[in-house]
């Protein structure tokens, strides 16, 4: 009896053990499992946390919709008198009425809606933080190669403040360029005046123009309040290389620009000046872009031969709508080479030298754009500035031997490998521009001659008027 209970015991406890052991184990598979369920969730995590060109298009998803206009007067009165003031001024070879007689206007949703969808987005995109200088001037620069950067703005404070209704407010009496008249001088009207014109759907408001005006502002530094646009922003680290600067703010070109784009305005296709490349931020809207490779030619870009006088205009509207698909069409080698698409808020373009470009604003845009001469397009620029810019390069080549005598070094192999003597052709330019001062010198002392014998003169006839008048009053 007592060996039945012992047995019996002893099974007991067995049981009892293994049922602790199967506990601990399915505890223990159990915590396992849920471990591993766990850290699968951290993976999941991780492998879903947002990229950094992810967390940069979030940043900007609030200004890719187009930008609401801000709330301005009617358009009308002393503001309707400043536009076609300027108009007429821009483009004297048009009456202010004609400005809208193609009636774009009208079939702008459906031309946009056909730019946008055969668009082939066919840029080299990429991300601009995870780039440092050399390695972009390598990669692009070097190569002359454009691309489509992403991250290069997302720190500027122009992120949030240059929305159409802030500058409004901000600098609205200030005075921006809009066009050019025909002796290339400065037109310019306020802030406030070119947006009540953008957002305008009356007669003679930017909503019915053909190509509206366009606001290229390139002097930050002339007017103290524009000056603050500078500090709202910052040139991207991948481009602070700027190599014209050695000459001064006041001795070298215009190379910065902002620019208020109503939509169906734009740019026609060219090339920027003294062989300089070109970024271009956009903060507002969206821009549709095309470019071609240097080795194309002005008249095949251009398409001039494809242009019908009665039906359209010699405008960035009509090569985008009409023009480029005629040329496309006869130029096989254009199509297989040309580089087209959409440029959206937050991204920055960069143009390499001499490469063929234009522009067309599908929405009301923001954007501000900087030329500039680094040791990635030298060469090119040496070759354009000493012939284009001729005293200025002299004064460069002088500050290249101080900074980078490797530039130095390098400009003059170019001369010698073009068999270009330099010091000649600085000479003569000297001696034109010495003439030219000189000529002027001769003049300005020439109508202070004549201005001083008309004094003369004028005294002369004076007195000798008195002298009679005396006279007869003592005959009489």
């Amino acid at each position: 009896m007592v060996l039945v209970q012992q047995n019996s015991v002893e099974k007991f406890i067995e049981h009892s053990n293994m049922d602790e052991r199967s506990f601990h184990t399915k505890q223990t598979d159990h915590g396992t499992a849920k471990g591993l369920d766990n850290i699968q969730n951290e993976n999941e995590t991780q492998t879903k946390r947002p990229t950094g060109e992810e967390r940069s298009h979030g940043l900007w998803k609030l200004h890719q919709e187009p930008s609401t206009p801000p709330r301005c007067k009617a358009f009308g009165g002393r503001t309707e008198k400043l536009i076609l003031r300027a108009k007429r001024k821009h483009r004297t070879d048009l009456h202010y009425r004609a400005w809208s007689k193609y009636k774009h206007y009208k079939t702008w949703p459906d031309v946009k809606a056909r730019l946008i969808r055969n668009c082939p987005e066919n840029i080299k995109k990429i991300f601009g933080p995870s780039y440092d200088m050399s390695r972009f001037q390598h990669e692009f620069e070097y190569t002359n190669k454009p691309c489509l950067i992403a991250g290069l703005c997302d720190e500027w404070t122009a992120r949030e403040n240059w929305s159409f209704e802030r500058l409004r407010e901000k600098y609205g009496e200030r005075h921006f360029k809009c066009g050019e008249d025909d002796d290339g001088y400065a037109i310019k009207v306020k802030l406030k005046h070119f947006l009540r014109y953008q957002s305008s759907h009356e007669p003679g408001g930017a909503k019915l123009d053909d190509s509206p005006l366009y606001i290229f502002e390139p002097n930050f530094d002339d007017d103290k309040v524009l000056k603050n646009l500078v500090n709202e922003y910052s040139v991207p680290h991948i481009f602070t290389e700027d190599l014209f600067s050695l000459v001064g703010e006041k001795t070298r070109p215009p190379y910065r620009w902002m620019l208020f784009g109503p939509e169906r305005s734009g740019s026609c296709v060219h090339i920027d000046p003294l062989g300089s490349s070109a970024w271009n931020a956009l903060l507002r809207g969206r821009k549709l872009w095309v470019l071609f490779p240097p080795e194309f030619k002005k008249r095949t870009v251009k398409g001039k031969k494809y242009i019908n006088q009665k039906i359209e205009d010699d405008e960035a509207i009509d090569w985008f709508s009409s023009i480029l698909p005629k040329m496309l069409v006869e130029e096989e080698t254009l199509s297989e080479k040309m580089i087209s698409f959409i440029q959206r808020p937050g991204e920055t373009v960069f143009v390499p030298t001499d490469w063929w470009h234009a522009v067309l604003n599908l929405d009301d845009t923001i954007a501000v754009t900087q030329n500039f001469c680094s040791s990635g397009n030298f060469e090119a620029v040496w070759r354009h500035t000493r012939t284009g810019r001729t005293r200025m390069a002299g004064n460069w080549l002088d500050e290249l031997k101080k900074v980078r005598p490797d530039l130095y070094e390098k400009a003059h192999k170019i001369n010698e490998q073009d068999k270009f003597d330099f010091m000649a052709v600085l000479c003569k330019a000297i001696a034109k521009r010495e003439a030219k001062r000189e000529r002027k010198r001769i003049k300005k002392m020439q109508k202070k001659f004549k201005r001083e014998e008309h004094k003369k003169n004028d005294s002369t006839d004076s007195e000798a008027s008195s002298s009679s008048s005396s006279e007869s009053s003592d005959s009489e």
